[in-house]
């Protein structure tokens, strides 16, 4: 089966050949169940390393494109929601040995879509929307982390506590950062010690498009940054299990800046929307129905 995932590749890890899906050398899963998925199911993933559950990881009724985002590294903006091989669904159910890391996880991850159904894909270059990352004109608000800085060191898996404030924001615990959505609309991401690679694979996950970073910074930045989206539009798009799942109507309207309005005002960064190019991934061929577990 031929079809297009329209995504830019921000991977720079993976070697740049002629087609991906055979199985290298690699750890495996101890025993791992692949099977289609009805799109009646409802959709979770939970377990494997960083979580209260690290032996145990198990999807259901999740589409091929969330599996090959674990597996290569790759953001959800990354995929074309209208192609079929982002759209086909899959309940994977896998036992991970003890002390996997994430590195580890995902190269058990791709030897199993390699193996169980027959997944290929190549690079292609293309013409895309894109976001340039420059200095604001009123200069930067982002505080440069100190040089002896030593953050924590903390699971990337690892989901961190926090509480709700007044204005809907999360409250993370003194000295612990992360990105996390809070009420009505208000997500906060709060970051120590991160170069602008970071922050720019961050900002592109978050806006579904590519961010190129112009901005000629070689340091390392402490951020706190808050915004808001509409969720009333966001609950518009959803299906009605999606709607249940949440179990609330949302707020109407916004309640503070945008991310692109926060970036401006709160790090000082300008976000500047123009063409660029960049690779997307076609993917050659993947079995609608797997092998045998």
């Amino acid at each position: 089966m031929n079809c297009t995932l329209n995504l830019v590749v921000s991977c720079l890890t993976l070697a740049r050949v002629g087609a991906y899906g055979q199985a290298a050398e690699a750890p495996s899963f101890e025993v791992a169940s692949v099977r289609p998925s009805s799109s009646e199911q409802v959709h979770f993933c939970s377990g494997g390393p960083g979580t209260a559950s690290p032996g145990l990881w198990r999807c259901t009724g999740l589409p091929l494109a969330f599996f090959i985002r674990q597996a290569y590294g790759f953001e959800a903006y990354q995929f074309s929601p209208g192609s079929y091989c982002c759209q086909a669904r899959f309940d994977i159910a896998a036992k991970v040995p003890e002390g996997t890391t994430k590195e580890q996880f995902r190269q058990m991850l791709r030897n199993l879509l390699a193996e169980r159904l027959k997944l290929k894909f190549h690079y292609e270059q293309k013409e895309m929307a894109i976001f340039e990352l420059t200095v604001g004109r009123k200069g930067l608000q982002m505080k440069e982390s100190a040089p002896d800085a030593a953050p924590a060191p903390e699971d990337p898996w690892a989901i961190p506590e926090i509480s709700i404030g007044k204005d809907g924001c999360p409250v993370f615990s003194a000295g612990k950062g992360g990105l996390r959505q809070g009420r009505d609309g208000c997500t906060r991401w709060i970051g120590f010690d991160l170069s602008m690679e970071e922050i720019v694979k961050t900002l592109s996950f978050n806006l579904g498009r590519k961010v190129v970073d112009a901005t000629g910074l070689k340091g390392k930045y402490d951020i706190d940054i808050r915004w808001w989206f509409d969720e009333a539009r966001t609950f518009e798009s959803l299906t009605p299990l999606e709607r249940e799942q949440i179990g609330r109507q949302p707020d109407e309207g916004f309640h503070g800046p945008t991310l692109i309005h926060a970036v401006r005002d709160q790090l000082g960064l300008e976000l500047i929307s123009k063409k660029g190019s960049g690779d997307i991934v076609v993917v050659d061929h993947f079995e609608k129905v797997p092998t045998e577990n």
